[in-house]
């Protein structure tokens, strides 16, 4: 749904929603014929409305993030995929890698990504384990990335949370 505001409040000029979840597109579809009828929704700067902006894309990320050319965007909304049984907090999952590795080349250069993740409140502030992780894989992309900052947005479980990591990619490592 971080897509319908960012459409509807901002001057983006294309957004791209990419859902698994069939329930969640049709939710997203709905919307999307509601912004048709609201005639008044256009973008603050002019230009196309935000229904012709936003694109639904349904299916895997994984799948579909491969078909956008390198260096597509200039910002990414990600929330992490939890992983079930085997997610990464417990110790078994791979906390995000896969697609993380998938969306980071989409990125231009001092692109910005909002990357939703889970963490125990605990790791609060700094949220070293989800650092470490996004590091670990703009190292493995060969890009340099700057964290703006992490915060809490919200709470899954008791002492279970949900953060944003506003991270930059700065840089192209040639090493």
């Amino acid at each position: 749904m971080e897509a319908l505001q960012i459409v509807a409040r901002t001057e983006a000029r294309e957004v791209f929603a990419i859902e698994k979840n069939e329930v969640a597109v049709e939710c997203l579809r709905r919307a999307k014929r509601m912004l048709e009828r609201n005639k008044t929704v256009t973008c603050p700067g002019g230009g196309k409305g935000a229904m012709e902006r936003l694109h639904i894309v349904e299916g895997d990320a994984l799948d579909i993030l491969p078909t956008f050319e390198c260096g597509s965007f200039d910002r990414i909304v990600a929330p992490r995929p939890k992983e079930g049984s085997s997610d990464g907090d417990l110790g078994t999952g791979d906390a995000g890698t896969a697609f993380l590795s998938a969306m980071l080349p989409l990125l231009k250069l001092k692109g910005e990504v909002h990357w939703y993740d889970f963490a125990a409140d605990h790791e609060l502030p700094t949220c070293e384990r989800t650092r470490e992780t996004v590091q670990r894989v703009c190292d493995k992309c060969g890009l340099d990335m700057e964290v703006i900052r992490v915060a809490k947005v919200g709470s899954v479980a008791k002492r279970q949370l949900r953060i944003c990591m506003d991270f930059r990619i700065t840089g192209i490592n040639k090493t």
